[in-house]
């Protein structure tokens, strides 16, 4: 089974601009505070995978949460901060103890609300139509 975090890199700031002061891109800060806390909890079992462009700029930060046999879900408009990583990995956790990747609304985190644009089935699914 495969499940990952996928944060855009090159996502801009809500302001609009590419880069920050320090020539940082909003994306590339979400990926230092979902890293840095993965580091203090120890979760070496989470797969965390950066992409350059997840096409979905008009809703900075991007964040895919794959699983390849639960649905995988497309997030936008995701603060880089440490509290968003947190929200972030909470709800991948809640997602990767269901057996369809189907979170009840009642238990996200605050900061995941609002933030979900599409879902898509497993790659394993066998479900048709």
């Amino acid at each position: 089974m495969t499940r990952a975090i996928v944060i855009c890199t090159t996502c801009k700031h809500a302001d609009g601009r590419k880069l920050d002061d320090a020539g940082r891109s909003a994306g590339s800060h979400l990926v230092e505070a979902m890293e840095a806390v993965l580091a203090e909890k120890g979760r070496a079992d989470v797969v965390l995978q950066t992409q350059a462009c997840l096409w979905n700029c008009t809703k900075p930060c991007s964040v895919v949460l794959r699983d390849d046999e639960r649905f995988s879900y497309v997030t936008g408009g995701n603060q880089p901060t440490r509290e968003q990583a947190e929200a972030i990995l909470a709800w991948f956790d809640m997602h990767g103890e269901t057996a369809t990747g189907e979170v009840p609304f009642r238990q996200w985190p605050d900061l995941m609300r609002g933030h979900f644009i599409a879902r898509m089935p497993p790659m394993a699914r066998t479900e048709k139509p």
